[in-house]
């Protein structure tokens, strides 16, 4: 993190980036900051920051008193110093073109590369700034001198977001305070420096896998062209309110929200879910960056914040639970909200009179969940799809490890809303962050319809109020898949071998835990694929990281939806087990 003060005239200008680390396509937003410290030219009229974005210019490689403007692709791909691959014109390059040809040749060689062509790009100049750029480059110059080192003016943006052709070039921010009308300097000029700029790390790819056929009586052997299927997506993002001071694995140029949320774009976009349920979704993110994103990638948005807001310096923010899906595929047709926090009341009512004010702070944690009920569209489905109702429930469940009875408070609260709100039986989802792992209380009751209460952990009674039991038919859509016997053994290998369910969805520095879960109605819904795993050796380091931007994983299952009345598989039921 670079700090930087300056003391002139009547004001002090702070400068802070969360990372000086650039990286390409990701936006450099500093926090600028003018203090007053002495008296003000008179007359004074109003304040503003004047802002200048430089990168370093580049020399000609063979004219060395000449800035280049063009660059050799294949210099870079073949990993010759970039120095080597600056040329001032063309006409540079042509007339050195043997010996530089020569080069490539070599560097094919020595690295036992083939098929490079020699292209060759343009840099950004004077004349071409101007087409990008801010209306006051027209003003002035756009090559500078400072420190020993040319510079080109890039931006007169507060902001700047890297380019592909500024890698390895250091950025210059210069800030100066200034008079609103009259332009004079109210402080001395303000220089940040970056470290040079770097690219966007390539992907690691993720692909569904299918689920192995146990046998030929599986009903995914019956699949018939009259079947809906559909995929979802359940993902704790890791709102950027719950980075600071946390995560020292990560290197801070990928930690900064800049960077993540292009990750996070780019890796939602490419599992191409049908439905997509995040969590962990802060409610400005939410409203300048998600809801835009994926409307322009074809999904319709709906969100639930926490009622909490705590302050980032510039306003008040929470986070919450968001729910996508393809408007070309379903129609909202019901939206519920459940806040756990306003479904305490009943439950510290019907306690002994001394417990209730120990027991309401005990239980009254800002955690929410969305439900949404889908109806397929017809021009999308078959006849029998069309008339098809999808129940997709995305929570966010208690994280404190120290509050197993508020979980499940939580959890069974949850279920229990869903069995009000779904007087007939049709296609339930509930997916997310449970916070909780394989065998414990909260898992137990989702999958086994019940759970016998706990006295150790239940310090105010409460469990006995509550309704540990229901009627859903549920198992994870990951275990379902880890329970098949002709899984191969890569596969096998990111499962646990005792719970069937991922070995982690979550990874920090210190352990990894498995917390999310797909869950879904084994006598309505039939997991065809499933995400393919992240293990230990992925996440060595921990998350989140320069290629995973949470600390959890993404899951995602794709479904087919049974006839209605259609029996459970045997694995379904064995999982539910």
């Amino acid at each position: 993190m670079d700090f930087t003060e300056t003391k002139s005239y009547g004001c002090k200008v702070n400068v802070t980036l969360r990372s000086t680390m650039p990286v390409v396509g990701c936006e450099m937003n500093p926090s600028v900051s003018v203090i007053l410290e002495g008296p003000l030219p008179v007359p004074f009229h109003s304040c503003s920051v004047n802002f200048k974005w430089y990168k370093e210019a580049k020399i000609c490689s063979i004219h060395d008193d000449m800035l280049a403007t063009i660059q050799c692709v294949s210099c870079v791909k073949l990993n010759i110093p970039r120095k080597e691959s600056y040329h001032c014109s063309t006409k540079c390059l042509l007339n050195s073109w043997q010996a530089h040809q020569q080069r490539h040749h070599f560097e094919t060689e020595r690295r036992t590369l083939t098929g490079e062509a020699q292209t060759m790009r343009k840099l950004r100049s004077c004349g071409s700034w101007l087409e990008f750029g801010s209306e006051c480059l027209t003003d002035e110059a756009a090559m500078v001198d400072g420190g020993g080192k040319d510079w080109f003016l890039v931006s007169c943006s507060k902001s700047y977001v890297p380019e592909v052709d500024d890698v390895g070039s250091i950025l210059k921010l210069d800030c100066v305070a200034v008079d609103l009308l009259t332009n004079t300097a109210l402080s001395e000029l303000n220089e940040t420096m970056t470290n040079p700029v770097i690219e966007f790390p390539v992907a690691q790819p993720r692909s569904m896998v299918p689920i192995p056929l146990l046998d030929e009586s599986s009903s995914l052997c019956s699949t018939s062209l009259n079947d809906f299927t559909f995929s979802i997506l359940s993902y704790n993002i890791l709102s950027d309110i719950y980075t600071y001071q946390k995560y020292h694995n990560c290197p801070t140029w990928a930690l900064v929200w800049e960077y993540r949320r292009h990750n996070l774009l780019r890796e939602i976009i490419k599992y191409n879910a049908d439905i997509i349920c995040l969590q962990e979704v802060q409610s400005d993110h939410f409203e300048n960056f998600f809801e835009s994103k994926l409307t322009e990638e074809g999904y319709m948005a709906i969100y639930k914040k926490k009622n909490n807001e705590v302050y980032t310096g510039n306003q008040l923010v929470t986070d919450g639970c968001a729910t996508f899906y393809r408007r070309h595929l379903f129609k909202e047709v019901e939206k519920h909200e459940v806040e756990f926090i306003k479904k305490t009341s009943p439950v510290i009512e019907a306690l002994e009179p001394d417990l209730r004010s120990e027991a309401s702070k005990h239980l009254m944690k800002d955690n929410v969940a969305l439900v949404v009920i889908l109806g397929t569209l017809e021009n999308s489905c078959t006849k029998y799809a069309a008339q098809s109702r999808i129940c997709v429930v995305n929570a966010h469940i208690c994280s404190d490890p120290k509050l197993p009875d508020v979980k499940l408070f939580q959890v069974v609260t949850l279920v229990n809303e869903l069995e009000k709100m779904l007087q007939s039986e049709i296609p339930l989802l509930i997916c997310g962050d449970f916070n909780s792992v394989p065998q414990s209380d909260p898992y137990t009751f989702m999958v086994n319809g019940k759970v016998e209460s706990s006295e150790s952990v239940d310090p105010y009674g409460v469990y006995q109020h509550l309704k540990l039991v229901h009627r859903f038919l549920l198992a994870s859509a990951y275990a379902s898949f880890g329970l098949a016997a002709a899984m191969d053994e890569r596969q096998l290998g990111k499962f646990n071998q005792k719970t069937r369910e991922p070995v982690l969805t979550f990874r920090s520095k210190r352990f990894s835990k498995t917390l999310d879960y797909i869950f879904y109605t084994v006598n309505s819904l039939e997991v065809e694929a499933v995400l393919d795993l992240l293990d230990h050796e992925d996440v060595a380091n921990g998350l989140p990281s320069p290629l995973w931007s949470s600390d959890h994983i993404a899951l995602m299952s794709s479904f087919r939806i049974l006839p209605k009345n259609s029996p459970a598989t045997r694995s379904e039921q064995e999982g539910s087990a």
